[in-house]
């Protein structure tokens, strides 16, 4: 068979678009963006995310940035601990913390200065009732690294139940300052200033 027949026959079979085809050009602003951040370095990235996180204009928008500045994070360790969380994420999902606190154990004994492993241990914590190890681990977390608001808002949930309004509030707006739109921590700011509030008065 030709090769002009089989493209005859490709061409029979292709499918016309359902739509309009958009021609007009890409916006060379959100390229120029794009082109920037392929050169950026891991660090430079995430500090380009964060400053995005901090302006951004929705909740929506801003939950976009928040798990993209979460995978940062995430990456930040080599290859052994990224095997070992997977572990972990799979103990977890079978209902076995024991096994998934050992792979932590292992990855905080291996990384202790990767602020996920520390997270991650805090809410295994936070989930088996060990209250007191998942403040331990998310003071670490933002002793490492003092721009998580998500371990601010885990912290802000281990004070409350710990009965420190006071302190827990500070927490939820720790993680407020880094991440506007957080909306566990708004609610928990509005909920722990009307419960001062009332304690005032």
């Amino acid at each position: 068979m030709s090769a002009a027949v089989i493209l005859s026959a490709l061409l029979g079979l292709a499918v016309p678009p359902s739509g309009p085809i958009d021609l007009r050009p890409a916006d060379p602003e959100r390229l120029d963006e794009r082109a920037e951040r392929r050169h950026l370095s891991p660090d430079q990235r995430l500090d380009e995310r964060l400053e995005a996180l901090l302006n951004a204009e929705s909740e929506e928008r801003a939950a976009v940035i928040a798990d993209e500045v979460r995978s940062l994070w995430r990456q930040q360790a080599g290859p052994t601990a990224e095997l070992l969380m997977q572990r972990a994420d799979i103990a977890r999902r079978i209902g076995d913390p024991a096994a998934a606190e050992r792979q932590y154990a292992h990855l905080r004994q291996l990384e202790p200065e990767f602020s996920e492993g520390w997270l991650l241990t805090a809410e295994l914590a936070m989930a088996d009732g060990d209250w007191g190890f998942a403040f331990d681990a998310l003071t670490e977390a933002v002793s490492l690294e003092p721009r998580r608001f998500d371990a601010y808002v885990l912290l802000g949930r281990t004070l409350e139940r710990s009965e420190a309004p006071a302190a827990a509030l500070e927490a939820y707006l720790e993680a407020l300052r880094i991440h506007p739109w957080h909306p566990q921590a708004r609610a928990g700011r509005t909920r722990l200033e009307e419960q001062l509030t009332g304690r005032a008065l």
